[in-house]
């Protein structure tokens, strides 16, 4: 996969929607000549469905099982890099199963870029009211920053963090996170 010795099977890149999990995973898939996945398509392809399409017919509830499900199934068949969904760590039993099966990688970013970030693409089903119309900023940021806290105690849980966001490009950020993976291998 690798000239990285001890290099597990699977790196799960982690964090809050809008950090650039899919973004950097693919570099990162790249520079470590192995496959590179996006759990988000996993789901779409599996379902037939966009995800804002699952979250407007079938809610929250009901994509948070599919995640679930579809993430179990990777884990057992797929080696490589996967980027997951903002919320796949919902729960501390996800947290530990990651863990156990691959090297779990915090993508962080500061709340604000997050934002600024996130305000750009309504598409994202957590940004709608149940009209389908976008949310005020200042709901929109109240909400978001109660998730982004609720969810933090699980992406902090990783093996890894690599900061983004900072104005360092993809390739210098893809970069240094290799080296925190040697480095980490070496001494685990």
């Amino acid at each position: 996969m690798s000239n990285i010795g001890n290099l597990p099977d699977r790196l799960f890149l982690c964090g809050f929607m809008g950090t650039g999990k899919s973004t950097i995973g693919a570099a990162l898939a790249r520079r470590l000549e192995c496959p590179f996945a996006d759990l988000d398509t996993i789901i779409e392809e599996e379902t037939g469905q966009s995800i804002p399409e699952i979250f407007e017919h079938q809610g929250e509830e009901k994509f948070r099982t599919l995640e679930k499900k579809c993430l179990l199934q990777t884990v057992r068949t797929f080696k490589g890099v996967l980027a997951l969904g903002g919320g796949a760590l919902h729960n501390q039993h996800v947290v530990d199963h990651l863990k156990v099966n691959g090297l779990l990688i915090f993508v962080e970013t500061s709340f604000s870029v997050i934002l600024n970030r996130i305000l750009k693409h309504e598409d994202r089903p957590l940004l709608l009211d149940k009209d389908g119309t976008m949310k005020e900023k200042s709901i929109l940021e109240k909400e978001l920053k109660e998730l982004y806290e609720q969810r933090l105690p699980y992406y902090r849980q990783a093996e890894i963090t690599i900061e983004t966001g900072t104005g360092a490009g993809i390739e210098a950020t893809t970069e240094k996170l290799v080296k925190k993976i040697r480095n980490h291998v070496a001494y685990h």
